[in-house]
């Protein structure tokens, strides 16, 4: 159990659905397995998360219904669904209740949806929850320096950049930073 999490959230009770203008948030289910497989890998998507695809690397349907049932578990994860459809996911990681924090984590799958708003709606429909009904006091995430298209994303949430780990992701055979970034419910809400 995370630190300050309470029993209920520990045994997976699904998310409350969160409804933006063009995307649901909403608990993962056993149909978002298909979609997650016909999605598969794309080799920039899997770069920007910090790994490498190798020679023909497929991804299972095995793999599919691990990660959906990853979802499912999670007490604070939400499929992101456009257009009826599963494109990606969104959660907060790591809540710690005592001192009201938590770590978002956010991945599209589609490369064909990026650059639309929709990854920014989601982080704006996540922090409204987290800071006005869980009361969060800080959300903070990481991003590899070279995500570029993320950062301006969490820019425009309002995060702001806090510190850099330096060289602490090894990709394409090159060091990279990882950005560490933050948003205060206070900055949220005078936003």
């Amino acid at each position: 159990m995370l630190a300050g999490q309470s029993a209920k959230e520990a045994r997976g009770k699904p998310p409350p659905q969160l409804q933006g203008e063009q995307i649901l948030l909403r608990p993962a289910r056993e149909q978002d397995v298909a979609d997650r497989l016909a999605l598969g890998r794309d080799r920039e998507i899997v770069q920007m998360f910090g790994s490498e695809l190798a020679e023909n690397d497929s991804y299972s349907r095995s793999e599919a219904e691990r990660f959906i049932d990853g979802l499912r578990q999670h007490p604070h994860a939400w499929v992101i669904e456009h257009e009826g459809r599963f494109l990606g996911e969104i959660r907060l990681d790591d809540i710690d209740r005592q001192h009201r924090r938590a770590r978002l984590a956010v991945g599209l799958f589609d490369p064909g949806k990026l650059g639309q708003g929709l990854g920014r709606e989601a982080i704006m429909l996540v922090l409204k929850h987290a800071f006005a009904k869980m009361r969060l006091h800080r959300v903070d995430l990481r991003v590899l320096s070279y995500n570029t298209r993320a950062i301006r994303c969490y820019q425009a949430c309002g995060f702001r950049e806090e510190g850099r780990e330096r060289q602490a992701a090894l990709v394409g055979g090159k060091w990279h930073d990882d950005v560490i970034m933050g948003i205060l419910a206070p900055e949220f809400r005078a936003a």
